[in-house]
């Protein structure tokens, strides 16, 4: 059983050159080299995350409106853990779980989520108020701050207090210009209120989906004959979806 453990204490941009699918079949984005915002380096055995005057714990850093949030993710028999700094670099909380993976930062900052290898873990870190979920490895934050999560145990997508059946597995989910998608193994829905409405059908099945300058790029990948194909797709409305490049045994 998984245990939480609450501690509580009183630059150059991206420009994306083009983007293209690599030999693994996965949208590759080539980029101008940047400056990174902070560096990790490890002193005493320990890691450390140093980013202008400030230093904190850990290998994983999120930048929020309000301070900064890092965690040690590491495959060994320590603990991991997250924490919580202000805007100063004052620490303020210390979350400890046997294992974090997938950790997720809500867009305000007060909220994360990250899966204990058996339960998917919500916080909200105003009140510090821990909610153990359903497993689940697939959620997202959505328009700014909800949880949006599916249960693979019952086949079901969880938002906004609503339950909504899905008979596929969910892959992904991906907010795009205001609307919230679901990428399963055969199709890419829309939510709509309560309900489900598909937008493609995967002549395959779904592979990789990345959202590059307001355009949502998925990969579809088809196996035939023995031989797997990839193509990549755009679109900016799913009215019209573009063919954009393509991976087989004779280009790869």
């Amino acid at each position: 059983m998984k245990y939480l453990i609450f501690v509580i204490f009183s630059t150059l941009s991206l420009h994306a050159y083009s983007q293209h699918l690599n030999k693994l079949g996965k949208i590759e984005i080539d980029e101008l080299p940047q400056m990174p915002e902070y560096r990790i380096d490890k002193i005493n055995n320990e890691y450390k995350i140093i980013n202008d005057s400030h230093t904190f714990d850990g290998n994983t850093y999120f930048k929020t409106p309000n301070g900064f949030i890092t965690s040690l993710i590491v495959f060994d028999d320590q603990k991991d853990f997250i924490k919580q700094y202000n805007s100063e670099g004052k620490l303020l909380a210390t979350i400890l779980s046997d294992k974090i993976f997938n950790l997720k930062v809500s867009e305000d900052g007060n909220h994360l989520a990250f899966y204990n290898s058996e339960k998917l873990i919500y916080i909200n870190l105003s009140t510090y108020k821990a909610d153990t979920l359903s497993g689940s490895f697939v959620y997202e934050f959505v328009e700014g701050n909800k949880l949006i999560y599916f249960d693979s145990e019952s086949n079901v997508v969880w938002y906004d207090g609503n339950q909504i059946e899905l008979e596929q597995q969910a892959f992904q989910f991906m907010e795009y210009k205001r609307k919230i998608y679901i990428l399963s193994k055969q199709n890419i829905f829309e939510l709509v209120g309560n309900s489900l409405v598909s937008k493609y059908e995967f002549k395959g099945s779904f592979f990789d989906a990345k959202i590059i300058d307001d355009v949502f790029y998925f990969v579809d990948k088809e196996l035939k004959r023995r031989t797997e194909s990839f193509t990549l797709y755009k679109t900016t409305d799913f009215e019209r979806v573009v063919l954009f490049d393509r991976l087989d045994e004779l280009n790869r």
